[in-house]
Order: structure tokens, then sequence, then C-alpha cells
């Protein structure tokens, strides 16, 4: 199955559960079973809600409880923190910007009740800013804001997506060149969680993690490991993100040593992202489809970590033989 197929999967099953788990109805039933009494009337000011924004509202005959946000019901269910939220278009970061971070309020992971305070910071960011939806509407209805609910629960995905983007790539690379190396009958191969040791004398390995991706160590004689070749695994295929994902790969490669071969697979490269990568300390860079796609550029690949640089001696044997055969068949 190639990368593109199982990112399109993860991605479909992702959104679809995401959907089925109805986070628009949870925050909708805790509103309207909260029966407390919410004081907008003398709050209006305090809570950021516009005069004008609020008499269309009572107009269309709407509770005001279902589009402004109280810091009373927040402080009681912080989760309902999605629903004003969704109504306003806000992003997660834009709120942590402008107010405070309510990504554990929507979780539910909080440890603690966010205070009253918090609350009111959070209830007049969101007032703020679905007054100015109300205002610049025609004939807005809550309907409009459920759109914007549900059309904001899907933006909010865009980071989880490219999370589960950048996971696929991991892993398909971590398993094909498990399985490349597993199917080479002329070396030993040992696998033990997240690392594989490689050889009869197990005296090389290749190590899963993050920050590097994989790194690859060779062992000394006396025993101590030491890093010889790393790679960095950044999938994303949006160009907008490119230099962010530059970024990382950089921070990753300036903890490695100074003679340590640093190899990045991606899943972009812009002509900015390109004049940046020739002047960090990275060996040599593939793209991701190809290298899965395309056996030459496989080929390529898996000669760079275990020939040229990791010098397995087997490996070596194998390539030797194959350019004898080469250049026999050649005369």
């Amino acid at each position: 199955m190639s990368i593109e197929l199982d990112v399109a999967i993860s991605r479909a099953l992702l959104i679809s559960k995401k959907i089925q788990a109805y986070p628009d109805r949870t925050s909708i039933e805790l509103i309207e079973s909260y029966s407390l009494s919410l004081n907008f009337e003398s709050n209006r000011e305090k809570f950021g809600i516009n005069a004008q924004a609020w008499n269309q509202v009572m107009e269309a005959n709407i509770k005001p409880k279902f589009v402004f946000a109280h810091s009373n019901l927040l402080h009681a269910h912080p989760s309902t923190s999605l629903y004003y939220r969704g109504i306003s278009t806000l992003s997660l970061k834009r709120v942590q910007q402008l107010a405070t971070s309510v990504e554990k309020w929507e979780n539910g992971r909080f440890v603690q009740v966010p205070p009253i305070t918090r609350c009111e910071l959070v209830a007049r960011l969101y007032n703020k800013v679905i007054s100015a939806i109300v205002l610049n509407s025609d004939n807005w209805s809550l309907e409009d804001g459920r759109r914007n609910l549900l059309a904001t629960i899907g933006v909010s995905l865009d980071g989880t997506l490219r999370n589960v983007i950048g996971k696929e790539g991991e892993r398909a690379i971590r398993e094909r060149l498990l399985e490349w190396l597993t199917n080479h009958d002329s070396i030993s191969v040992r696998r033990d969680q997240n690392v594989v040791f490689i050889g009869e004398t197990e005296s090389k390995r290749m190590v899963f993690a993050n920050e590097p991706d994989i790194r690859f160590e060779t062992q000394d004689d006396k025993g101590v490991w030491q890093t010889v070749c790393t790679i960095e695994i950044k999938s994303g295929t949006d160009p907008a993100g490119a230099l962010e994902r530059l970024g990382a790969i950089q921070k990753s490669f300036a903890e490695t040593p100074a003679r340590c071969r640093n190899i990045a697979v991606l899943g972009v490269v812009t002509p900015e992202m390109r004049r940046r990568l020739d002047r960090l300390n990275v060996a040599r860079d593939f793209n991701l489809f190809e290298i899965l796609n395309n056996p030459t550029e496989w080929d390529e690949f898996v000669k760079e970590i275990f020939i040229h640089t990791l010098r397995v001696p087997e490996l070596e044997l194998v390539a030797s033989i194959r350019n004898v055969g080469a250049m026999r068949s050649d005369k």
C-alpha cells in the first residue's frame, strides 16, 4: 500500500471518528442542561457583547446562552469552550495568543477547574468576535453559528492531520528499512523494541526515536556508542509549512556530533527551502515519495546509509560482488 493511500485512509478515519463523536452535540447538551441563571443584561459590556448584536439575537428569539459565552457556564463546563470558539471561528492557537490556552478545557484534561477570571477573559474574547460576526452578517441565525462550529472543528483537525501524515511517513520509512535489512540473508539482524542491532558482532545499530526520527550508531573498542548518521523525516507536502518543517530539522541536526552524517527525507522542497537546506548541516536529502516508490532511488538511499556511512561489511561485500558482475556483463 502506498504512503499516499495510507495517509488518505488515516485522514478519513480520523475525520469520521471525530465527527461521529459529536463533540458539537455534547457541548450543546451541556449548555442546554445548564439551569442556573446567567446574568447577561448587566454584564454585557464586561463580557464584550455589543449592544446592537445583542438586540439582533433577542429579536431573533434566540436564547443568549446559545450565542454568547458566560464565565459562569465556562467555569461549570470548561469543555463548552469548543462551542463558543467554534461559533467565533477562532483557532486554539489564536485563543491562546489573545486570552489563554483552552485546549485542556475542551479535551477534559485539566487538573483543576479554570479560575473564573480566566473564564471571563475567554468569554470576553469569544463574545467580541461573535458580536462582530452577527453585526456583519445578513439575518444571522443560530444555524449560521452551528455551521461555523462544524467548520471550526474541521479546521482544528488540521494540526492533528499533519501529525498523522508525519507519523505515516516515519512508519513507512522505519518498516521499509527493517524489512530491507531482514531480507538480506548475508547480514544478522536482531530487534529489541526500538533498537535494531546489525551484524554478527552487533557493533552497529539503528535506533527509532524522536529528534532525530532514526539514528545509526557504531560501538567503539571501549563499548561506547557513537552516533554516525541520523535521519529526519518530514512528510508534509503543503508548501506553506515547508519552512516550519525545515526549522524542526535544523533544531534536530544541531544536536548531532560534528562528524555525523545527517539525512533529511522530505515530502516537498520549495525553492527557498532548497536554498536554506544547502546551508545547513545536511549531507543529503531525499524525496519521500521517490524513495518509497522508485526502486532506484530506494537503492541510493540505503547505499548512502549502510554502505557509504555505516560501512556494514556484509553489505559492502554484496555490493562489491554486484559491481564485479556488472563489469563482467559490460564486457
